[in-house]
């Protein structure tokens, strides 16, 4: 329950709010329903605990049991969590009223885009002139908050959440549906009514003489934390724009590679929008019919446009770059929303909904090695297997490591590596999972390695390392006077 979220709301509509998150732990809920939120919040404390506390063995022995557990907890309590929504929704109007209730939902739905997308972005567009970030910014975010919002920017923001469909990647239900439960019906005329501007916000009625203080003490802390980036990403400004500069000034002599064409076309619509960078992506298209960056950017624009052939270019985007599939099907599915095209939005939408289902699914696979997985010989280059050789011999604990590859039902172009490290190990020193621990860690944080890969040390494995041997190449190193 946040400053901004105080800034935000008159005082009935905040009242609302804290009166749906007290309704998750009144005794409307069940006592089964009470049971989840715990135990979710103890695992999160647990997690955090551990690894605070610099137990990394723990906290990954805990890691792969929630990687079991975590998708039968969540697929059990997803429904009751979102059956408590509706019902800490009700206690809010038991409390507030239906309309403080409904209003504080919509207000909170598109206060939270506005500050998210117009505000933050107004302030860090500083950046390009200012090498020091602005010094009361939560100043500024009280000033902007406490007027009635662009009516095009509300409009644009609330249209997007009532179009939004309740799914399965979040147990709050849509705004839509929130409203239905409540038995509100959202008038468009009642649209000004809502963003009126603030008399007298939570803030200043909670906070009263305070509010100055905590303003200061929060534009003071931020400005203090984002004091380093925001002179680094100055510095990238100033040189981005001397880059697009050197572009543009070649391109008058002589054809830019697709590279420095790409640049060129990203920079532009950085620093000049969308009208100017359409021609430069059309360049690199023509050039490129199947360049996924250039095909993913044009078909954002003209879909902003209204134009349907956008979709297409997404499409063309996506067939090239898997990476985007989620976010494309997304943007496509809004767009067929506001067209009124329900029917074809929902396809897109489904067609998202099962990717992020099979990258759960390949996520699992990757996340073990068992003794009856099946491998098959790793496709590294000798250029890698000897950067990871050198790397190995600064090891003196590490005798013998195996690489191979295992074979994916999900994603099988995507390799996932399995290295295996036999360690040397004195008779009074004993197997310490924490030794091993140091040893996985290392190599991860002193190499950035090729892709998925799974390390384990394959000491007491005597049934996996027989596996490997038998694997052609799955040897990649032996420590120099070991047979």
């Amino acid at each position: 329950m946040g400053l901004p979220l105080m800034l935000a709301l008159p005082p009935e509509q905040f009242r609302a709010v804290l009166a749906h998150e007290l309704g998750h732990l009144s005794g409307n809920h069940s006592r089964f329903s009470g049971w989840i939120y715990r135990q979710r919040e103890t695992w999160y404390r647990i997690i955090k605990g551990l690894r605070q506390g610099g137990n990394e063995v723990s906290s990954l022995i805990f890691a792969r049991f929630l990687t079991w557990y975590s998708p039968f907890f969540n697929a059990y309590s997803f429904v009751l969590a979102r059956m408590d929504e509706y019902e800490a929704d009700r206690c809010a109007v038991e409390l507030t009223g239906e309309q403080n209730t409904a209003e504080a939902l919509i207000n909170v739905e598109v206060k939270a885009k506005f500050i998210e997308r117009y505000f933050w972005s107004s302030i860090y567009k500083h950046i390009e002139t200012e090498i020091e970030p602005p010094k009361m910014t939560y100043m500024a975010m009280q000033q902007a908050l406490s007027q009635r919002l662009h009516q095009e920017i509300t409009s644009s923001y609330l249209m997007e959440a009532l179009t939004k469909k309740t799914n399965n990647a979040d147990t709050h239900p849509c705004l839509t549906d929130r409203l239905k439960a409540l038995g509100y019906i959202f008038n468009p005329q009642q649209e000004l009514a809502i963003f009126a501007p603030i008399e007298i916000s939570a803030a200043q009625k909670l906070l009263g003489n305070r509010l100055e203080k905590f303003i200061a003490h929060f534009s003071q802390a931020w400005r203090e934390e984002i004091a380093t980036p925001w002179r680094q990403k100055y510095a990238e400004f100033q040189q981005s724009i001397a880059t697009l500069k050197d572009l543009n000034q070649k391109a008058k002599t002589q054809q830019l590679t697709l590279d420095e064409a790409t640049q060129r076309a990203f920079l532009t619509f950085e620093f000049d929008g969308e009208e100017a960078v359409i021609p430069l992506l059309q360049e690199i298209i023509h050039r490129d019919a199947h360049h996924a960056s250039a095909n993913y950017l044009l078909g954002q624009i003209l879909l902003n446009k209204q134009d349907t052939t956008g979709i297409e270019y997404i499409e063309r985007a996506i067939e090239q770059d898997s990476s985007i599939i989620i976010e494309g099907c997304q943007t496509i599915c809004y767009f067929l929303e506001q067209q009124g095209k329900s029917n074809e939005a929902k396809s897109y939408q489904e067609r998202a909904v099962n990717y992020h289902e099979l990258i759960l699914k390949a996520d699992q696979e990757r996340s073990h090695v068992r003794e009856n997985d099946k491998f098959e010989s790793h496709t590294l280059s000798d250029i890698e297997v000897n950067k990871l050789r050198q790397q190995f011999s600064h090891h003196p604990q590490i005798i013998t490591a195996y690489l191979v590859q295992k074979n994916m039902q999900f994603f099988p172009e995507q390799p996932f590596y399995v290295l295996a490290l036999k360690r040397k190990v004195s008779f009074l020193e004993g197997i310490h999972e924490a030794d091993h621990s140091k040893i996985i860690n290392s190599l991860l944080e002193e190499n950035e390695f090729f892709g998925n890969v799974f390390i384990f040390i394959l000491n007491n494995h005597l049934n996996m390392e027989k596996k490997l041997k038998r694997i052609p190449n799955s040897i990649i190193y032996k420590k120099k006077g070991k047979k």
